[in-house]
């Protein structure tokens, strides 16, 4: 009977210690695996910021990778991305842009589900952005993201960019990397929505000899627009990426002040039908105001 009492104190002193020694041990909320490589808390500024976004919001921000190092996961090696060497972000660009990645997952708090990556990974390079980059940037379209579902991971290249800062664009750049993965791999878009637009999405357009809104030197804001679309990404949508439509209607309501958006819903029939849509459907399935947001979001930045 000793014998056991001794046995069950020291099967409890041990399982104290090793509760003490996992207390504030951080662990992803997503699949129960380090983020790796680990997180750790610094003495800069950059990695005080990085250490705080994934402590509170389970996002892990990376900043200083290069070379393989940057395209390895917890899940083994992003090999896939073979046609570039990963460079580092330049600090100063990356604190800034960790600092409105906190403002944001901050504001969308009560909206956790929708958070679908986990990892986040800032690069310097600008190889790595298309043509089509440069293209929005010159039509006043966000600008230096580029989404790849490898291991749950999202990339934001070009930080190093020769772009000026445009903290507007570089918000809406943002809510992309927010809502892309929900929308992608959660989310039905309904029928009536995209029938709005049908026969005029780019692929439809090409196979039937019209001309494509987007080129890759231009881009035709106007037709876009009588055709349904606010944002270029949206005339990609039907085969590969059905959800880009209906994210760019997200993000351009919550993005882009009321009064600059009024003329689309004032002039453009079917802007305002599928704007009507959208509306109505993150506001019934998911609580979201977006135009509640869209006024709270203008007031946010550095």
């Amino acid at each position: 009977m000793k014998y056991i009492i001794k046995l069950m104190s020291f099967i409890l002193l041990i399982s104290i210690f090793t509760s003490c020694e996992d207390e504030g041990a951080l662990v992803s909320d997503f699949n129960g695996k380090d983020p790796f490589p680990m997180i750790e808390k610094g003495t800069s500024e950059v990695s005080q910021l990085a250490y705080s976004i994934y402590e509170d919001y389970d996002l892990h921000c990376y900043y200083d990778l290069e070379g393989d190092e940057a395209l390895s996961s917890e899940y083994g090696s992003m090999r896939l991305l073979s046609s570039f060497t990963p460079i580092k972000a330049e600090e100063e660009r990356t604190i800034i842009v960790l600092k409105l990645i906190r403002q944001m997952y901050e504001f969308f708090s009560d909206y956790r589900e929708m958070q679908v990556y986990r990892r986040m990974v800032l690069l310097g390079n600008t190889e790595f952005s298309s043509s089509v980059t440069a293209l929005y940037d010159k039509y006043n379209y966000n600008r230096d993201f580029t989404s790849y579902n490898i291991q749950g991971t999202q990339i934001l290249s070009n930080i190093n960019n020769s772009f000026e800062y445009n903290e507007f664009l570089t918000k809406e750049m943002l809510l992309f990397t927010y809502f892309n993965g929900f929308f992608r791999y959660h989310f039905s878009v309904p029928s009536e929505f995209t029938s709005i637009s049908n026969g005029n999405y780019r692929f439809q357009r090409l196979r039937t000899g019209k001309f494509s809104y987007l080129s890759t030197s231009s881009y035709n804001a106007g037709a876009a627009s009588n055709g349904g679309f606010v944002h270029p990404w949206g005339t990609y949508a039907i085969v590969t990426n059905p959800y880009a439509d209906w994210e760019s209607f997200v993000v351009w309501i919550i993005s882009r002040p009321k009064e600059s958006r009024d003329v689309y819903l004032t002039t453009k029939p079917k802007v305002k039908a599928k704007y009507d849509i959208v509306i109505e459907k993150m506001a019934t399935d998911y609580g979201m105001d977006l135009e509640a947001l869209s006024t709270k979001w203008q007031s946010i930045g550095i």
